[in-house]
């Protein structure tokens, strides 16, 4: 849909090249604290030891760093994203929502859910700390779940959905959600495809729950001829 429609690649424009200018700056920052570290914490080690201490601070770094950007993008490119979706509503057919919302109630949106973020990604980092073998898979887990809310949030909002709303919708498509969580987590840390990640995950989002109510309003339609 991005490639065949001019409109939508012209609204995602800004997004990828803020994207781009993110992940340079995310990557730096990482490369950054793993010198100050060197230079500070970790003299005391060997040459080998060393340099497998800094390789793997610099992968915790960078996944951090991953797990930081879509939340941070979320509410700071809150309007864009979500002048992408319902560019991509009227695409489909559909009628666009929440057209006088303006771009405080985007970032507001945003910021509820990254404030959600912090708080489950807090307690997953606590109980990676207690018990170290389940901090991988636990962060994983993690990090697929923030994806998939993400992208989700942004044509939900758009249609006025409360976040109790949100999250319902979540749990009662759980594989759906995260089927398409590890998509878009994929696609984030692919180079260059990650530049996409944003305006193609919002497309991809808002296709997902376009789908899912339609196919509410054909169970409903069906219970009312029963």
């Amino acid at each position: 849909m991005l490639v065949r429609h001019p409109s939508l690649l012209a609204l995602s424009l800004v997004p990828i090249i803020l994207t781009f200018a993110a992940l340079v700056a995310l990557v730096w920052g990482s490369v950054w604290l793993t010198e100050r570290l060197s230079e500070t914490m970790l003299l005391h080690l060997s040459p080998n030891m060393l340099a497998l201490a800094q390789t793997l601070f610099l992968l915790l770094a960078l996944f951090l760093s991953y797990l930081l950007y879509l939340p941070l993008a979320r509410v700071l490119l809150a309007p864009f994203s979500e002048a992408i979706s319902r560019r991509t509503t009227m695409i489909l057919g559909g009628t666009s929502h929440n057209k006088t919302q303006g771009w405080r109630h985007a970032m507001w949106e945003g910021a509820k859910l990254v404030m959600i973020q912090i708080v489950v990604g807090l307690t997953a980092l606590a109980l990676g700390l207690f018990f170290p073998p389940i901090a991988a898979p636990l962060g994983l887990i993690v990090a697929i779940c923030f994806v998939s809310l993400d992208y989700l949030d942004v044509p939900l909002s758009v249609r006025g959905s409360s976040l109790k709303e949100k999250l319902r919708l979540v749990r009662r498509n759980k594989a759906l959600t995260a089927g398409f969580g590890v998509a878009g987590y994929l696609m984030l840390i692919i180079p260059v495809i990650n530049l996409l990640s944003l305006p193609v995950g919002v497309i991809g989002a808002t296709l997902l729950v376009s789908n899912l109510n339609a196919e509410t309003q054909r169970r409903k339609g069906a219970e009312k001829d029963r």
